[in-house]
């Protein structure tokens, strides 16, 4: 019998904007660090996407991680209550060790509503998520190896920007573009800051994915702003850090019900600018207001105008962020992150 592949890998992969989410970018990020450490031929990938239109090949590509590869990391993002059980009921005869790779903050609620849910994944080899709270609330409820994984981005150096150099200011949101997302809170946000400015000092760049449910209701909104707002359309992952080192800050209003470890305060820290973040869930674990960025009361949007305003006014205080940007960067590198939770596998 051949020697097992080191790592196998179960989760979507694709191209286009439809891969842009948090889960597919954490796919890549992994896929291509342990490729790097154990060499390619060592990493199995098992694509699970379109299961729906395709049930047979996903589950022969499932079926081939476990059998194939000593350890598989299991990603699956959507549809947890069908790939939970077919993975861990197939698992029990390959026996590979399998750490459940978990991306967003509802992994509890699905299980209170889903209790039958918890035995699957309790016998998983790890749970790992991306925030200490959900840890505790699922070791509670019976998923006893649920431990803390920080999100994580490769490590780039920074680069110097003059964001004083240039007016109109440019601020951002980079998010799915929906409306739980916040971004009609982001664009009342910079309406309140130009007025508290008494100028039309700020302007509002709108990238991510647009959903079709929210696209009327955006439409109507960016006409009203009078052009202090714009969308700028989806970017690939690739693109991120250079779109947004050129932004004087990040609005991150999200109310979304599933937000955990949000990936755009990485993007934040990887770009050295503020984040203003709505105090929602899990934001206040991650960004340290006043250190690496600002969380403001629950959708006050008078306090993040403030914010935003104080930060254009006071530099010292925008390069101390900066700092805190810099100093959380080098925590949640991938390389750092990923060392610690490799001695698991190892």
């Amino acid at each position: 019998m051949k020697d097992k592949k080191k790592l196998g890998i179960i989760g979507v992969a694709g191209s286009g904007a439809r891969f842009a989410t948090g889960q597919a970018v954490k796919i890549r990020t992994l896929r291509k660090w342990f490729s790097d450490r154990y060499g390619e031929d060592q990493v199995l990938f098992a694509n699970i996407d379109s299961a729906k239109k395709h049930p047979f090949r996903v589950l022969s590509n499932i079926k081939r991680a476990l059998r194939e590869c000593e350890n598989v990391l299991f990603m699956p993002g959507q549809n947890i209550e069908i790939f939970a059980p077919v993975t861990e009921i197939l698992n029990r005869h390959y026996k590979a060790k399998i750490q459940y790779i978990v991306t967003g903050g509802d992994l509890a609620e699905v299980l209170k509503r889903r209790p039958t849910l918890t035995k699957y994944i309790a016998a998983f080899d790890g749970t790992h998520v991306q925030s200490i709270k959900l840890a505790k609330e699922l070791q509670d409820l019976g998923v006893k190896k649920a431990q803390y994984l920080p999100n994580c981005r490769d490590y780039v150096p920074a680069v110097v920007f003059d964001h004083w150099k240039e007016k109109p200011v440019r601020v951002c949101t980079y998010s799915r573009v929906t409306k739980d997302k916040g971004i009609l809170d982001a664009i009342e946000i910079v309406k309140k800051a130009n007025a508290l400015c008494k100028q039309d000092l700020f302007t509002l760049e709108i990238y991510g994915k647009m959903y079709d449910d929210f696209k009327e209701e955006l439409d109507k909104a960016l006409k009203e702003a009078n052009g202090i707002a714009k969308y700028m359309g989806a970017r690939e992952s690739s693109q991120t850090v250079e779109t947004l080192r050129s932004c004087f800050a990040i609005l991150f209003p999200t109310y979304f019900e599933c937000e955990c470890f949000a990936g755009t305060a990485l993007d934040a820290f990887s770009a050295r600018i503020p984040i203003i973040a709505n105090d929602w869930l899990y934001n206040s674990e991650v960004i340290n207001s006043g250190k690496n960025g600002f969380i403001y009361p629950f959708r006050d949007n008078d306090k993040a105008a403030e914010i935003l305003c104080e930060l254009y006014t006071n530099k010292d205080l925008y390069k101390n962020i900066q700092m805190g940007c810099e100093e959380s960067m080098s925590r949640f590198s991938t390389d750092v992150v990923m060392e610690k939770f490799n001695a698991l596998i190892k």
